[in-house]
């Protein structure tokens, strides 16, 4: 007999899908595979390429009445939601020195509730603040609210659209070829992730701009689907190298009371402060940084935003995949978190250092250190 367990939304998970057999007769179960897939794709990473490590993205987010289905518990929607919120953290973290916008679309028609900005909290709390979703998907319509900012952006940077969906139709106002071309020319890569299966429409607007276009399969490989957008996408031939001039703003952390830019217009946080971030040119205050100065137009980053982003363009190389039964030295703990090898079936070994790590460690040393610890320790 079969045994399944009732979730909380109501259906039942079909548990006995996550067993599979290998080809030597042996249980292996999709969390293998998951790990297998992960390192697969961390190693399908491009080296030597040059990348766009400035970018504008608009999160177009599906808000019709197909996201309160419960294939994602509770609802499509409150888990996209909690998702977009790991999303715009891990986007800021890997690119600290880039600009996010987010659009919403219901009854057919797109909303910008969050204009590009590094403004973290206020992406998160108007996010957080979408409650009902109403009528149909409309994808030319959140493709032209993304367009006419994106246009205007300086052709230096990447430009990007990321559309999350779950709707199988889209009502447009006009044939979607129109946006399509001028999207392409404009060099504005349109990615798109569906929730439900795979549409021809979304397929083609992707590969028409050098996008990428996935179907999720379960909340966690649309988590992971939304990490990999993370990740720079490589220039186009079109994108003109640029000298960027910026300023490092001096931190105040006792000055006069004053009224920082980035809440003059907003009078619901249009408080006095003390602390913030002043620009080096015009002496305007920010709460935080990066930012674009709006008096002087000059970008305000700190030396660790560049520092974070400079991981991008000499990525850490890939660790060697070697058998547990290979080791010389049984007592031989990993390199990250100091654990034997004893529930390890494969090791990655450092060919700089000779380090051996786990596979949790490999994953975090390539996805989020970026610096291999055994180099890091050795003497210079």
């Amino acid at each position: 007999a079969v045994v399944s367990t009732q979730s909380t939304g109501g259906s039942y998970e079909k548990t006995w899908e996550m067993i599979k057999e290998t080809d030597g007769g042996l249980i292996d179960t999709t969390t293998n595979n998951a790990k297998r897939e992960k390192r697969r794709l961390i190693q399908q990473r491009l080296l030597n390429v040059k990348l766009g490590v400035m970018r504008h993205v608009f999160l177009v987010l599906d808000q019709s009445t197909n996201m309160d289905e419960n294939d994602l518990r509770p609802t499509r929607f409150i888990c996209l939601k909690k998702l977009s919120e790991q999303f715009i953290l891990e986007f800021y973290d890997q690119n600290p020195i880039s600009q996010i916008g987010v659009i919403v679309v219901k009854n057919g028609k797109g909303q910008k509730i969050s204009e590009l900005s590094s403004n973290i909290n206020k992406h998160i709390a108007n996010i957080q603040a979408q409650k009902l979703c109403e009528g149909q998907f409309s994808l030319y319509n959140g493709l032209e609210i993304a367009y006419k900012t994106l246009s205007s952006m300086p052709s230096y940077a990447s430009r990007e659209i990321i559309i999350v969906a779950g709707s199988l139709t889209s009502v447009d106002p006009q044939p979607i070829n129109d946006i399509m071309t001028q999207l392409a020319e404009s060099n504005i890569r349109v990615s798109v992730i569906g929730l439900s299966a795979s549409v021809q429409i979304f397929h083609r607007v992707s590969s028409a701009t050098n996008g990428t276009y996935n179907v999720m399969l379960d909340e966690q490989h649309l988590q992971e689907l939304l990490r990999l957008q993370c990740v720079p996408p490589a220039a186009t031939p079109t994108m003109e190298p640029s000298l960027v001039k910026m300023g490092f703003p001096s931190h105040l952390t006792d000055g006069v009371l004053s009224l920082c830019q980035c809440h003059v217009e907003d009078k619901t946080k249009s408080e006095l402060t003390t602390h913030g971030f002043t620009c080096p040119t015009c002496s305007s205050k920010y709460c935080e940084v990066p930012v674009e100065c709006k008096i002087c137009s000059l970008t305000l980053v700190c030396a660790p935003h560049l520092a974070r982003s400079y991981h991008h363009l000499f990525p850490l190389t890939q660790f060697t995949e070697t058998p547990t039964e290979d080791l010389i030295d049984d007592t031989m703990v990993c390199g990250g978190c100091s654990n034997t090898f004893t529930d390890q079936k494969h090791v990655y070994r450092c060919e700089n250092c000779n380090s051996y790590f786990c596979y949790n460690c490999d994953i975090f040393v390539h996805d989020m250190l970026h610096h291999c610890p055994g180099c890091e320790s050795q003497p210079r």
